[in-house]
């Protein structure tokens, strides 16, 4: 494939990131990085130009295996650009037609920083001339409720800034989907914006949500009102998880205890991990589809989102450059330590 400008920084950005590495398990840690940032056509023309490397070197090994486990894995007419906004926001868009044309999906990530799945795998998944994706990263790991360094010192500030980046009335469909820590955020979000649709998978119980949100001397009465709500449009609201995952189905009947959803089990499932689980079955496009209730190439019929009552600022899709802005150098000096942050509970795959 060609090698853009963008491919050309990403590729540098990995070898000055490896040139730090004195261990495999600093360049592991590299890859995890760059799994949990980069867009389908940055791992491809990563992978292209890393083919050249020796055929026992771990880049080139890694950077084809995770080409190889794209679920759709074919190149598209356009393709998804990232827009770094800065480590906690990331807006992935083909920068083609009209927004009212398509769907924005709003992610809230794990404590891992990604959706269960690396963020190539994710937006693979979803025809970027239909769909424009938001992968927001709480780097706190209290489940956003301090916000984002950045974008908002609260959840709710969150929600109220992303429309300096995103016009979020714009779109024909605006749909929150999280993952793990950032399932139950999902859900506040979609109550929160009175959005038709909201996703959770695998998320935690609300018990876990009021611990952060003490630790970080945040009031919970605020988010236990919200999800008690029952005003706006009708809502359509999951909760996803394996059905063979004890903790958390007990999570997920918690949460359908207090907000009325629908609670979708994945059979013969027994991981945290479920979005990682399908894509190992080349089942991923499928579910998401499912979840969202509509093709994730096309053909649905046009629900407009009307939900917003006032006029947010004008997208910044328009004349911003990708390049790798939130993809800073690696932190080689206390690897460890670095490692453990970005590990979700007990899996890393949050």
């Amino acid at each position: 494939m060609p090698m853009t400008d963008d491919i050309r920084a990403v590729v540098e950005l990995y070898r000055q990131n490896l040139r730090g590495c004195q261990t495999e398990n600093q360049v592991n840690w590299v890859h995890i990085a760059f799994d949990n940032h980069l867009a389908p056509a940055e791992l491809r023309g990563l992978a292209a130009a890393l083919a050249a490397d020796p055929p026992d070197s771990l880049g080139r090994r890694w950077s084809a295996a995770a080409v190889a486990s794209l679920p759709v894995n074919r190149v598209r007419p356009v393709e998804f650009r990232r827009i770094g906004i800065h480590d906690g926001l990331s807006v992935y868009t083909a920068g083609a037609g009209r927004a009212r044309d398509k769907t924005l999906v709003i992610g809230f990530s794990g404590r891992a920083q990604r959706m269960m799945v690396p963020t190539a795998a994710l937006l693979d998944c979803f025809n970027p001339a239909l769909y424009d994706v938001v992968i927001l990263r709480d780097p706190a790991r209290l489940m956003f409720v301090r916000g984002i360094p950045g974008l908002g010192g609260t959840f709710f500030e969150i929600l109220s800034n992303l429309g300096r980046h995103v016009d979020l009335p714009a779109y024909r469909n605006v749909i929150p989907l999280g993952t793990s820590a950032g399932g139950l955020p999902a859900i506040l979000a979609a109550q929160a914006l009175d959005l038709a649709t909201g996703i959770c998978v695998s998320g935690q119980e609300f018990g876990v949500f009021v611990e952060c949100a003490a630790s970080a001397g945040v009031s919970e009465e605020p988010f236990r009102q919200l999800l008690a709500a029952r005003s706006g449009r009708p809502r359509r609201l999951v909760l996803a998880c394996a059905a063979d995952n004890d903790k958390d189905r007990a999570a997920t009947e918690d949460l359908a205890a207090r907000v009325p959803a629908r609670v979708v089990t994945v059979r013969n499932c027994a991981t945290h991990g479920v979005l990682g689980h399908l894509a190992r079955q080349k089942r991923l496009p499928a579910f998401l589809a499912k979840m969202l209730d509509q093709s994730l190439e096309g053909g649905w019929p046009v629900v407009r989102n009307t939900a917003f009552v006032r006029a947010l600022p004008v997208s910044a899709f328009r004349d911003v450059r990708v390049d790798a802005a939130d993809l800073t150098p690696f932190p080689h000096a206390g690897t460890a330590t670095a490692a453990s942050r970005r590990m979700d509970d007990g899996n890393g795959s949050g």
